[in-house]
């Protein structure tokens, strides 16, 4: 009824077929009481992501915060901030 396929094709094989960089649209002074994490990320969602920091950080969940959910079936890139008021950076290796 459609004839013969023209071609064929494969969409997002890999996480790597899809990838997404976040664009911080703020500048970055080193003052202030975040902690920004620039994290590259693959087949992890985002708020898995952020679990992940809080707990690395020693900190609530709710102090982490991210600009918006990024797919899990992907390469990403984006940025995550844990407000730390009045604390020194945690040693997050």
């Amino acid at each position: 009824a459609y004839g013969e396929a023209l071609g064929s094709a494969v969409l997002k094989a890999t996480a790597e077929d899809f990838q997404v960089d976040e664009v911080l649209d703020i500048p970055l002074t080193g003052d202030g009481e975040h902690l920004w994490l620039w994290v590259e990320k693959r087949g992890l969602n985002t708020e898995e992501a952020a679990r992940r920091i809080a707990k690395a950080a020693g900190v609530p969940l709710r102090t982490v915060s991210y600009a918006g959910l990024k797919d899990r079936q992907a390469l990403t890139r984006q940025w995550f901030s844990v407000q730390l008021p009045g604390k020194a950076d945690p040693d997050m290796s």
